[in-house]
């Protein structure tokens, strides 16, 4: 009987532990699809309009509704689609800071 419960311990401890570790382990930012692409493309492209890229507080501009809906058109975005890419961001945070990076990456290369 006592060795039934050292089996059951210790494999309980043994999976426990392989959860443990499994969430300790460094993991690669989630791969972006096209969707997350095209989102990252749009927001660069909001902030350049924007201002905001441009690093100066008072330079940022107010964006009007044309200006905004051009950029949906011209990254094939609906404001639906937009509105679900940023809901899925709220609930993958890990995802959210890819697309960030991406649009960290879209950013420098329209400064070079």
């Amino acid at each position: 009987m006592v060795r039934i419960i050292r089996m059951h311990v210790t494999c309980a401890v043994t999976v426990i532990t392989m959860f443990f570790l499994q969430g300790c382990a460094k993991s690669d930012p989630p791969a972006l699809n096209e969707a997350d692409k095209r989102f990252a493309a749009f927001y660069a492209d909001y902030m350049l309009l924007s201002g905001v890229a441009v690093g100066e507080a008072d330079s940022v501009a107010l964006t009007g509704i044309q200006e905004i809906d051009s950029l949906l058109d011209a990254h094939a975005l609906t404001i639906q689609v937009f509105n679900e890419r940023a809901d899925a961001y709220r609930q993958e945070p890990k995802l959210w800071r890819a697309v960030l990076l991406e649009v960290k990456n879209n950013l420098q290369q329209n400064n070079e």
